[in-house]
């Protein structure tokens, strides 16, 4: 009984956090299915093709600054700037709630 008084509102608050990830993914473990679903709910269109050339790509190297996306095929400048993707902890990461200009360093 005296767990459950502690479980519960545990379980609220992990299920009120959550939708601050929705959307969000690492340039370096997403599937191409999941990179253009996300950024299509965030207004980004991602081209499956560019998509499938990132999960390609990494096959060879890690994502870790927003430069390693720039010789992908199908990566324009101006895709590059809507999905602002940002550095955290050695990864590379859509975040569609982060700030423009408020990276993590």
């Amino acid at each position: 009984m005296h767990m459950t008084r502690i479980a519960i509102p545990l379980l609220a608050v992990c299920l009120t956090a959550a939708p601050a990830y929705a959307g969000s993914f690492s340039f370096n473990r997403a599937s191409a299915e999941k990179m253009v679903r996300d950024c299509a709910e965030e207004g980004v269109n991602l081209p499956m093709k560019t998509a499938l050339a990132i999960v390609e790509a990494r096959s060879d190297r890690r994502f870790t600054s927003i430069g390693d996306l720039t010789d992908i095929p199908g990566m324009t400048e101006e895709l590059l700037r809507d999905l602002d993707p940002i550095e955290e902890e050695n990864d590379l990461v859509f975040n569609p709630n982060a700030l423009p200009g408020m990276k993590s360093y």
